[in-house]
């Protein structure tokens, strides 16, 4: 093999190069077939993106992106004011106030509450009726819950004005749960579904921005006040109330009426001269004048009267039980949010935070 190089340098030359030519055509031959698959990877999944774009409604244009901005922008404006509107129930500060001065305010509220409730006829506990705050009447609540407790007895306050200015028939019971600064005892964080049942889930849970401060109230009334009173929390401006459930059970629901007890009330009859058709007049056709007898020319067949009903509201009253005139008795479960405040004047275990 070497002679033979040896002996023919420009052959083995001319080989040499034809392999290191072979061979770097080869290389380069790889590296663009590389690129050639990456490329077309690339345009296969920028196709795909262009396909997907084009199956969306609203298509893709200039226009519709204008329109979908303009969407979010209202979209922001929305909880922006949403927002605002939920910052104006957050007290700026919970004032940390002495276990005494709680049971005097408790004292002066309760005053107002029942002279409202005398004044507009509603019965209510009597000498029991506390405002739900029963396990203040022998003792002071500690120094550490004075703070939220101040600020429910306000909401309570509230609560029960709307309840005065409906004026139900009677207020039941009023049940107060213990709050967690009363039992020394960090606020459990729990999400609520609908109809405030509890919703267990998995993993971390960040913590609300409110405390809930749950009051149950039952009282007796009509439909239209039971409305009244659900309008009118719901659309409070001072405190922001939660009905999280509500129980309504009629007062005669054993005792419905019958059908044939329902008696409808019988219109009197129209007087003469409100004849609809004053000018009618029943002359028959020349044709039909002699199937009549003339004896019969002069007589009017006399309609029987309609008998008179013995007891004129008994319809209205059977009735109206039909169509829901009885009282009702009812059960509310609210929530009072206490918006966390950004300061408080003092530690976090109940004054505010």
């Amino acid at each position: 093999m070497g002679s033979w190089i040896k002996n023919n340098k420009f052959e083995a030359f001319l080989l040499l190069l034809v392999i290191i030519v072979a061979v770097g055509a080869y290389l380069h031959g790889s590296k663009k077939g590389s690129l050639y698959e990456a490329a077309k990877e690339g345009y296969g999944a920028h196709a795909s993106a262009v396909s997907g774009l084009k199956s969306k409604r609203p298509y893709p244009t200039p226009a519709n992106a204008d329109e979908f901005e303009a969407q979010v922008d209202k979209y922001e404006e929305t909880v922006s004011g949403l927002q605002a509107k939920m910052l104006t129930y957050r007290p700026e500060a919970l004032e940390s106030i002495t276990p005494p001065k709680f049971i005097e305010n408790l004292n002066a509220v309760r005053a107002e509450v029942t002279s409202m409730f005398d004044a507009q006829g509603i019965d209510y506990p009597g000498d029991q009726f506390y405002l739900g705050f029963k396990d203040y009447t022998g003792g002071l609540p500690k120094e550490g819950a004075t703070a939220q407790l101040n600020y429910q007895l306000s909401a309570m306050k509230s609560l029960f004005e709307v309840i005065a200015t409906a004026t139900p028939s009677a207020l039941l019971n009023v049940h107060r749960s213990a709050l967690a600064v009363e039992k020394d005892k960090a606020p459990e964080p729990v999400t609520r579904g609908r109809g405030g049942r509890k919703v267990t889930r998995g993993g971390s849970q960040k913590e609300p921005p409110f405390d809930r401060l749950p009051v149950e109230i039952s009282f007796v009334s009509t439909e239209p006040v039971l409305r009244k009173i659900m309008s009118d929390l719901t659309s409070h401006s001072d405190y922001y109330f939660v009905i999280r459930s509500m129980r309504i059970q009629n007062e005669k629901r054993d005792q419905s009426p019958a059908k044939d007890d329902v008696e409808f009330d019988v219109p009197e009859e129209e007087e003469a001269g409100d004849d609809p058709f004053p000018d009618f007049e029943d002359n028959l056709p020349a044709d039909d004048a002699g199937n009549l007898d003339e004896s019969d020319e002069s007589v009017v067949e006399e309609q029987p009267a309609a008998p008179a009903i013995a007891e004129g509201d008994k319809g209205s009253r059977v009735l109206g039980q039909i169509l829901g005139a009885e009282q009702i008795n009812v059960l509310l479960e609210i929530d009072i949010l206490l918006f966390k405040a950004a300061e408080t004047d003092g530690k976090k275990d109940g004054k505010g935070a």
